[in-house]
């Protein structure tokens, strides 16, 4: 009786032993799902938005201009309010999953900083000219002072769309 505890014991520690090696081992190979992922996750879910949100403000400001439409101030300072977060919207780290983020942005963060700056500063004239009543009538041109910035960062911080 006394060999046949010792040997479950011996038994019951090897399982145990096991077992905390196969929980330590799915804790290490689960430690990269973290918190940090799913806020990645949500920081590129919020600049897809924010970016569609300007996307959106650049028609209004269009079919404001061309109605002498007042509400060129405030799809203008939408836009602006848009441009000032977007460097806060790509923290190091977040160009993996599925982004079509370019790795150059982290690589060259002053210089898209400054593209983002420019659209900001663009934006904030418009506003600026709009509720001084100097706007103008054409929107190729005053949409295209914003779209420039725009563009340029496109072509230097973003993958190509499928």
């Amino acid at each position: 009786m006394i060999l046949v505890m010792k040997s479950l014991s011996k038994i019951v520690k090897r399982i145990l032993s096991a077992a905390a090696v196969m929980a330590i081992g799915f804790a290490l190979g689960t430690a990269g799902i973290t918190a940090s992922d799913a806020q990645m996750s949500d920081i590129a879910k919020q600049r897809v938005a924010a970016m569609q949100q300007n996307g959106g403000n650049m028609k209004k400001l269009g079919a404001a201009v061309s109605a002498g439409d007042s509400a060129a101030a405030a799809a203008a300072a939408a836009i602006n309010e848009v441009a000032s977060r977007i460097p806060s919207l790509f923290p190091q780290g977040s160009g993996t999953g599925d982004t079509n983020a370019k790795p150059e942005i982290w690589q060259n963060f002053a210089g898209f900083r400054k593209i983002a700056n420019d659209l900001e500063s663009a934006a904030a004239k418009i506003v600026a000219d709009a509720n001084a009543g100097n706007l103008g009538s054409d929107p190729k041109a005053v949409v295209g002072s914003l779209g420039k910035n725009c563009g340029a960062c496109h072509k230097a911080f973003r993958k190509p769309q499928n």
